[in-house]
């Protein structure tokens, strides 16, 4: 048997560790028993192509495990990212795994896109693919995605399970630097409108990462539906917020940076409590 010609993506995706955390199956699919699986009923290329784009700390961790969670979606991660290539370089061997042949239960593939994973010249070239779905994730508060990013960088805890332990928050505090946050905030809504007006004319959904939390299932059914699928499943989506502290909590110069957003658009965002800490333990990063 010819391995090279095993699909990356099969009917049965996930298998459980004894732990009872999912395991990606598409990691070990290349047996020859899980090939004929998938081969069952045929392989295709006439599924739905959609890409998630958006910046980081706005949630895409919790909807692409959504994504993950559905038999019926493969959905790949920052396969545009500079973790997984030069960027600038090799757009089209990077963008060719979406379109693959896979296993006919398989209704859509996607990935996960963030602003600055590509240059221009990239975002042309993605613009000229008028077959993909695009679905934009963004953040009202965007003090909020400043702050957990940098927690992210301090930690390097980029997604917290219901398994991990809680984060004490005097490791996570960390300190802004007021002159470079109405810069910073400027230009992740500049990102936006750029990505508004690049897929005017496309099929676009637009999802808010308040929206997502506080709202989980209708959000999460709704994306599901968007992308042509009708299966998924919220019981493997186990991820709660890794930051339900006050910004008064996590900003060391909290009152710096008050001082710095004072009379502008944002200030509200200091004091903005829109996020919900869910029961079931949904949440994102």
């Amino acid at each position: 048997m010819d391995f090279r010609k095993v699909p990356d993506t099969a009917c049965l995706k996930d298998i459980l560790r004894g732990d009872g955390c999912l395991v990606r199956l598409h990691s070990v699919l290349k047996t020859a028993s899980l090939w004929a699986i998938s081969h069952a009923s045929g392989v295709h290329t006439h599924y739905t192509r959609f890409a998630l784009i958006g910046h980081a700390r706005t949630g895409s961790n919790l909807l692409l495990d959504i994504f993950r969670s559905s038999p019926e979606v493969e959905m790949f991660h920052e396969i545009f990212s500079a973790d997984n290539r030069i960027i600038g370089q090799g757009f089209e061997d990077t963008i060719s795994c979406l379109y693959k042949e896979y296993a006919r239960c398989i209704r859509a593939v996607g990935c996960k896109i963030f602003y600055n994973h590509m240059t221009q010249d990239e975002w042309l070239e993605f613009e000229k693919l008028n077959e993909f779905k695009i679905i934009h994730l963004m953040r009202r508060n965007r003090l909020q995605t400043l702050v957990s990013l940098a927690i992210a960088f301090k930690t390097d805890i980029w997604q917290q399970t219901n398994y991990h332990r809680k984060i004490p928050v005097d490791r996570k505090r960390v300190r802004l630097e007021p002159e470079n946050l109405i810069p910073q905030i400027m230009q992740i809504e500049n990102w936006e409108s750029e990505t508004r007006d690049r897929f005017a004319h496309r099929d676009v959904l637009e999802i808010y990462y308040e929206d997502l939390v506080n709202n989980f299932d209708e959000i999460a059914e709704k994306a599901i539906r968007f992308v042509g699928a009708e299966r998924w499943n919220s019981n493997r989506v186990a991820y709660k917020k890794q930051n339900p502290e006050s910004l008064a909590q996590l900003i060391s110069n909290f009152d710096e940076v008050s001082e710095a957003l004072r009379n502008t658009p944002w200030e509200q965002h200091l004091y903005s409590s829109t996020d919900v800490n869910r029961s079931q333990g949904h949440a994102s990063k």
